[in-house]
């Protein structure tokens, strides 16, 4: 019987010690914008696929928090960074499948195209046209430095499950063609579920109870 009980113990104990992985990055595998792409040195993709970092992050593994607090963008050098042609208007991320997410992580990037504020959208599909975006927070970001070391920044929002993120452009640093050094997101914090199997095994110390007694 006491073998038995430990078993039951041990089951539990595996199973309750699981967390989900929380607070690392995750990287857009796509975006757009709502007007044409700069193209050529100032390509939109320069905003996702991690040109001008000081270091590098593998998506789903590196801890968001300490990467965007340590981690400078270079905007100087072309290929860097991502803008459209403007004027203003949206960019558009497709983060690849649904993810849960509470926080954007962006660099500025050295020109006057350099996003300040903005309000940023949750959606369903990847038209922001559409009116099917949810609002998650409007934010104000810090211009370049105009150096080769633009420090990275981090906004919070409340947890959502979206596959898509549109960021609409309100100002920029004086410039009229928007754009960005570097974006990534955050994965939300979730409170784990207990698992089916520690649920069973909670289930049977009562009739572990109720035979003890018996014997």
């Amino acid at each position: 019987m006491q073998s038995y009980m430990k078993c039951i113990a041990a089951v539990s104990l595996a199973v309750s010690c699981q967390v989900a992985q929380a607070g690392v990055i995750v990287q857009a595998t796509a975006i757009n914008a709502s007007n044409p792409d700069f193209g050529g040195s100032y390509a939109l993709v320069n905003q996702i696929n991690q040109s001008g970092l000081s270091a590098g992050y593998v998506a789903g593994v590196t801890d968001f928090d300490s990467f965007v607090a340590t981690t400078t963008h270079n905007g100087q050098a072309a290929f860097n960074s991502g803008f459209s042609v403007g004027p203003f208007g949206s960019f558009s991320y497709d983060l690849g499948a649904v993810y849960d997410i509470d926080a954007i992580g962006l660099w500025a990037t050295a020109n006057t195209g350099s996003v300040l504020q903005f309000n940023l959208y949750a959606d369903n599909d990847n038209d922001f046209s559409n009116g099917n975006s949810g609002l998650l927070g409007g934010f104000t970001a810090v211009g370049s430095n105009y150096t080769a070391a633009d420090p990275g920044q981090a906004f919070t929002f409340g947890d959502v499950s979206t596959r898509y993120v549109h960021m609409e452009i309100l100002t920029t640093d004086g410039g009229a063609q928007p754009g960005l050094g570097e974006v990534v997101f955050r994965t939300a914090t979730m409170v784990p579920e207990p698992e089916p199997l520690a649920l069973f095994a909670t289930g049977l110390i009562p009739v572990w109870l109720r035979l003890r007694r018996k014997t």
